[in-house]
């Protein structure tokens, strides 16, 4: 990664990952994966169904990028949480 790349934002390396550069959305997954894999666990209290949901989250979020969809007004940890809660409930609507 270019040290440039590590001096941006999540907000910013989201946004460099809308323009086309695939090393700015590795850096951002390396910076948010722990918080919202154990997010996803907390609430899933299952290791399986949490690495299933946390991939689902990850296609999510990069389509949604890619689609436009995200808007840097907010923090970007908080709207991947959201996807990604999203994605829980979307499962536990599912298994009833």
């Amino acid at each position: 990664m270019t040290t440039i790349l590590q001096q941006l934002s999540n907000e910013e390396l989201a946004i460099a990952y809308t323009n086309g550069n695939n090393d700015a959305f590795d850096l951002l997954l390396e910076r948010v994966k722990d918080d919202i894999y154990s997010y996803i666990y907390i609430v899933a209290r299952n290791k399986e169904l949490a690495e299933d949901i946390f991939q689902d989250t990850f296609i999510k979020i990069i389509m949604r990028l890619q689609e436009g969809r995200y808007c840097d007004n907010g923090k970007f940890i908080s709207w991947a949480i959201r996807i990604a809660h999203n994605a829980i409930l979307d499962v536990f609507r599912r298994q009833k």
